[in-house]
């Protein structure tokens, strides 16, 4: 009975495996409750970001970009940029009361008031319009062109008013400017006006695929400015006055990292204007008759290495008809102090500077050069927010025919000016 009850209790153990076994092998087969929910999350979070991608890719997107740079709006694919910035510069003026200037000692202005809207297509097509709004006789179109790139990346036509290729330092924008004003020759050449600001159709670009090589070939009607004044009974967005056009070409070599430099020419027949030499207050100097033809060229280099940077450029421009010379240039060193432009820091510059006009021209008039030492310093708060000031002693050779009061000698004039950018 022993044995028989000991087998009929194994065949039973062996029924109840048998049975079982199979049962916890399915069990453990199925998937648990937390790698459910695990597979489900996934794929909801999956088909989350693919519908925001989605989305995104149908969006505009729109924001203030860092730095002064403005407010821009861009298109889902990229291609299209619409750009609005601007800047103004309040600016204040001290200067030796024998310049004899109208406000004879302090003024207080706003030097430029700038609004500025850009428009860019696939890195082909550009449309730049700026506006100022400080001009006393009233608001100036400064600039306004349209450009297109006919070989991408490379060579590109540009066709309105824009600035004039024939000097670096007027290429560069005036919320760049290391001094508060350009050097008193290129000054005197606005005053035509010539150089600054001009009508018509430019052809630019690089020479090499390594863009080491720059040109600029244009044509322009010569007559414009970037101001509202009045210039031989037109403003500065006149229509043609002018059958002879003004040619202005220029090359720039980039030789290493840190040297660049150009060399530029220009050629126009003036109507009947008054070439000014005058003082950064404003005062003039020596004022002369010029008409007929000008044959101007420049030549620059500039060297900029960690904290420091030489900057040089050099003009003459020749009124054979008006038997006058126009001649001047400086050479400047800067060092960043500490800091930089983004971060807020401070840049010393030494420019020194001279300008004068020779000639049969001149005969009768005591005085033809002027020369400028300056001392100046930019205080960058931060990106956006820039405060200048510039100390200059200016060397008159003589009384000139302006309202000076004495004759030759050191003057003093303080320039200062806060800008403020977005």
């Amino acid at each position: 009975m022993l044995i028989i009850s000991r087998s009929l209790a194994a065949s039973f153990l062996i029924v109840v495996c048998a049975a079982v076994l199979p049962i916890r092998a399915h069990a453990q087969d199925k998937p648990q409750p937390s790698t459910v929910d695990d597979e489900i999350q996934q794929r909801v979070k999956a088909e989350v970001e693919k519908r925001l991608k989605e989305r995104e890719a149908r969006t505009w997107t729109a924001g203030l970009n860092p730095q002064g740079g403005g407010l821009f709006v861009k298109s889902p694919d990229g291609k299209t940029l619409f750009r609005l910035y601007g800047y103004a510069q309040p600016t204040f003026t001290y200067t030796d009361r024998d310049n004899g200037a109208t406000f004879q000692e302090t003024d207080f202005r706003v030097r430029r008031a700038r609004i500025d809207f850009v428009a860019d297509y696939d890195d082909r097509y550009k449309l730049f319009v700026e506006v100022d709004g400080a001009p006393t006789d009233g608001t100036s179109l400064v600039e306004a062109y349209a450009q297109a790139a006919f070989v991408r990346d490379r060579h590109y036509l540009r066709f309105g008013k824009f600035i004039t290729p024939f000097s670096t330092e007027n290429l560069r924008s005036s919320r760049a400017l290391d001094t508060v004003e350009r050097f008193q020759a290129l000054n005197a050449m606005f005053s035509l006006p010539a150089l600054d600001v001009q009508f018509g159709p430019m052809l630019w670009g690089y020479l090499d695929p390594g863009k080491k090589v720059a040109y600029y070939l244009g044509v322009f009607n010569g007559n414009s400015s970037a101001g509202a004044a009045v210039v031989a009974g037109q403003r500065g967005n006149a229509r043609d006055n002018n059958g002879q056009k003004e040619v202005q070409g220029r090359v720039n070599v980039k030789w290493t990292d840190a040297l660049t430099t150009g060399a530029a020419f220009d050629v126009d027949k003036e109507l009947a204007q008054t070439l000014t030499l005058a003082s950064y207050s404003g005062s003039r100097f020596i004022g002369i008759p010029v008409v007929g033809a000008r044959r101007a060229w420049d030549g620059d280099l500039h060297w900029k290495h960690d904290r420091c940077s030489f900057d040089s450029e050099w003009l003459s421009s020749d009124f054979k008809d008006s038997r006058a010379k126009l001649s001047g240039g400086y050479v400047q060193a800067a060092f960043w102090a500490r800091g930089s432009e983004a971060k807020g820091g401070v840049q010393t510059v030494l420019r020194v500077e001279q300008a004068e006009i020779t000639g049969t021209a001149l005969r009768g008039i005591d005085g033809k050069r002027l020369e400028a030492v300056t001392l100046g310093a930019n205080v960058w708060f931060n990106g956006w927010t820039r405060w200048q000031v510039n100390a200059i002693e200016e060397h008159f050779d003589g009384r000139g025919n302006g309202p000076f009061k004495a004759g030759a000698g050191w003057r003093p004039t303080v320039l200062s000016q806060l800008q403020i950018k977005f």
